[in-house]
C-alpha cells in the first residue's frame, strides 16, 4: 500500500469549465499530492477511461489516485485505492477485491468513524464539517463531532465539507490528518492560486 500524503486532499470536478483530467493538472501542478476521481453520472467505460488518464497524470508527479465509491473502477484503473460513503460496498469486501490498496471510509457521527477503523479502513474522511454547496443533503458532523471521531480513532482523518482557507489552522490544530475541498478551489475564478495557496498554507503550520 502507498502512503497517504498528507496536507490537501483533491478531489476532480467535471463543471466549472473543466473536466477531471484539467482539473487533475490544476491540482498536482499547484501541490496537491493525493487526487480523488468522483462522478457520478458518466457510462462505467466513460469513467474507466478517465480514471485511467487520471491516474497516468498523477503518477506523473508521484500523486496518490483514489476512485471515489466505484471499486470495479479502481480495478480498472489500476488505482491506488478506493473512497467508500456509507452506502457503498463495505470496505472489507472492497480490500477483498483490490487487495493492498488504500481503502477510504466516509464518516459522519465518530460512531461511523469507530466502525470504519473497525471494519479495515486505512483512513477516514469525515464531514460535512460545514454545510456543502456540492453536497447539500450531507448530514454535518460539525467541528466539535470532528473532534471527537479524532480523539476515538487511530486512523489518519481528512476533514471535508464547506472548508475554506481560514478554517486550515483550527482544523490542524484539533489534529486532522488533512483536508478535502472542491468550490474553495474551484469556485475561487483562479483555482490553481487557491489550491496552490492552500498547499502552502498547509506546509506553513507545519506537521
Amino acid at each position: 500500500m502507498k502512503a497517504i500524503p498528507r496536507g490537501i486532499y483533491g478531489i476532480t470536478v467535471r463543471g466549472w469549465g473543466m473536466d477531471h483530467i484539467r482539473s487533475a493538472e490544476v491540482l498536482l501542478r499547484a501541490g496537491v499530492r493525493i487526487i480523488q476521481y468522483r462522478e457520478k453520472s458518466l457510462s462505467t467505460r466513460e469513467m474507466i477511461d478517465d480514471a485511467r488518464r487520471v491516474h497516468e497524470l498523477c503518477m506523473s508527479y508521484g500523486a496518490v489516485f483514489i476512485v471515489n465509491d466505484r471499486v470495479d473502477v479502481a480495478y480498472a484503473s489500476e488505482a491506488d485505492g478506493v473512497h467508500l460513503g456509507q452506502e457503498d460496498l463495505p470496505a472489507e469486501l472492497a480490500r477483498k477485491i483490490l487487495g493492498d490498496a488504500i481503502v477510504g471510509v466516509s464518516a459522519s457521527t465518530p460512531e461511523e468513524g469507530v466502525l470504519a477503523e473497525k471494519v479495515g479502513a486505512d483512513y477516514i474522511g469525515a464531514g460535512s464539517i460545514f454545510p456543502s454547496r456540492t453536497k447539500p443533503e450531507e448530514r454535518v458532523l460539525g467541528f466539535e463531532g470532528l473532534k471527537r471521531l479524532i480523539e476515538l480513532v487511530k486512523l489518519p482523518v481528512y476533514a471535508i465539507g464547506g472548508i475554506k482557507l481560514q478554517h486550515l489552522e483550527m482544523l490542524k490544530n484539533v489534529g486532522v490528518y488533512g483536508i478535502a475541498v472542491i468550490s474553495e478551489i474551484f469556485d475561487s475564478g483562479d483555482p490553481y492560486a487557491k489550491a496552490r495557496s492552500l498547499v502552502e498554507t498547509w506546509k506553513k503550520l507545519g506537521d
